[in-house]
């Protein structure tokens, strides 16, 4: 596994209820490399059951951190990856394994990155889904789409474990470039984006659903990019420009 993965990614499992899975994930990481364990409101994660299907993997599980909510679980992370079997309105775009996998290897070369699984029974809510950046499915039959949690965290990490092997075809000039904003200051640019909407009574007419669906799409827009510090600043500047110049006028 490549060192920028093992030390800057993430497997967020959120509201993960069956110990064994954990334990199950905690394995899946050391087979691939991974160390860096983080649950939301989690089960009891060191029980027997847990510690015996994570065999040797008993140091990723007993480091896991512990959150009480999503967004404090990936406040260090400027990227953040979702998996969703489900598509529809409020889950697009969403990008194929192997897309994400790219995007997952070049993004966490400088920057935090974390990837979000949800509940045994119900995946991601979509207010977790609307915290991602990048959303992405693991391909399946269509009949039986679902495969179980510890599953689907191997067949991620073992994918982008493939990747890492490969990684000097997958390097390029830009990649060495791309340090992302704090994730507080681009969610500051997002409110700040909002609230200049607004203002000039964008979408008004539809209501606030369509502001919420506005959002939405710029958030999927933007997040793809890994904004840097110094295009947060130019947004919130154009959108200083056109509050002062346009609204206020």
């Amino acid at each position: 596994m490549a060192g920028s993965l093992k030390e800057n990614l993430s497997v967020v499992l959120v509201e993960p209820r069956g110990s064994g899975n954990v334990g199950s994930v905690a394995r899946a990481m050391m087979n691939t490399g991974l160390r860096s364990l983080v649950l939301v409101n989690p089960c009891r994660h060191m029980n027997n059951e847990a510690l015996s299907m994570a065999c040797n993997a008993t140091d990723v599980l007993a480091g896991a951190e512990i959150h009480e909510s999503v967004e404090d679980a990936i406040a260090e992370s400027p990227v953040t990856f979702g998996a969703t079997r489900r598509t529809g309105r409020l889950r697009y775009p969403i990008l194929t394994l192997e897309e994400a996998a790219v995007e997952v290897f070049r993004f966490s070369k400088k920057n935090r990155v974390s990837i979000l699984f949800g509940r045994e029974d119900k995946g991601l809510k979509n207010e977790e889904i609307a915290m991602c950046d990048i959303l992405f499915e693991i391909p399946s039959a269509p009949e039986y789409a679902s495969f179980n949690l510890a599953q689907a965290v191997m067949i991620v990490c073992h994918t982008l474990y493939m990747k890492s092997q490969k990684e000097l075809e997958l390097e390029s000039p830009r990649d060495a470039s791309i340090v992302a904003a704090p994730r507080a200051d681009i969610e500051g640019m997002y409110v700040h984006l909002e609230e200049t909407l607004k203002e000039l009574e964008y979408g008004e007419q539809g209501g606030e659903h369509i502001l919420r669906a506005i959002m939405r799409s710029f958030h999927r827009l933007l997040g793809r990019t890994a904004l840097m510090d110094k295009e947060v600043n130019m947004i919130r500047g154009i959108l200083n420009q056109v509050s002062t110049r346009i609204i206020k006028k």
